[in-house]
């Protein structure tokens, strides 16, 4: 990707779609919500797996998808691998339960964020952040870096893929975390995609 200048002030992707897979109809408001915050133009709603696959088919653009579960849950790691397939490559679970079972089901479902929350108003929003596209002063490295992120790859993978060492990848997500006021990788990566960093 080539780097491109910092936007000034612009209205969010309208392409961008999201997809949500909650059965709870109070959660789904709440998570639509946020995700338009951050500039999502389409939110695509699931009510469980098997909505979930035929609804994720539908979008051209693929942002982020937002699966409301326990990973125990039946089918959901089959469906999270469906979805991965279409497209769907930053997969943020919700879960109530954070014991270490479910946080390995999780990883190894490669989910991009892991969530614990009893309701969906104990979650910081993701993106949910004042910082504007002005505030996002990260050199030509860090874009690349975040691109990678957003691309589903690890610290191992985008240290491979721009030659430079794990260690040093780790730094540049700290520093970025430290510009944007967060330390979770998913609501980089939402801002940066706000910003048009990122595609």
């Amino acid at each position: 990707m080539t780097p491109t200048a910092l936007p000034s002030s612009r209205a969010p992707t309208p392409r961008m779609s999201a997809l949500l897979v909650s059965p709870e109809g109070s959660h789904r408001r709440y998570w639509t919500g946020h995700l338009r915050a951050v500039g999502v133009g389409r939110v695509l709603e699931a009510l469980g797996p098997s909505d979930a696959v035929a609804k994720g088919k539908t979008a051209t653009e693929h942002g982020v998808c937002v699966v409301e579960t326990a990973p125990q849950e039946g089918g959901i790691l089959l469906t999270i691998r469906e979805l991965r397939q279409q497209g769907w490559h930053r997969l943020v679970m919700v879960s109530p339960r954070g014991d270490e079972n479910t946080v390995r089901l999780a990883l190894a479902a490669k989910v991009r964020s892991f969530v614990v929350a009893r309701s969906p108003g104990a979650v910081s929003a993701i993106g949910a952040s004042t910082t504007g596209p002005e505030r996002l002063d990260l050199s030509d490295r860090e874009r690349q870096v975040i691109q990678h992120v957003a691309n589903g790859n690890g610290n191992r993978e985008v240290a491979e893929r721009l030659s430079l060492s794990p260690l040093t990848v780790k730094s540049h997500m700290s520093r970025i975390g430290r510009k944007l006021g967060t330390g979770d990788r998913a609501q980089i990566v939402a801002l940066a995609m706000r910003a048009g960093l990122i595609h």
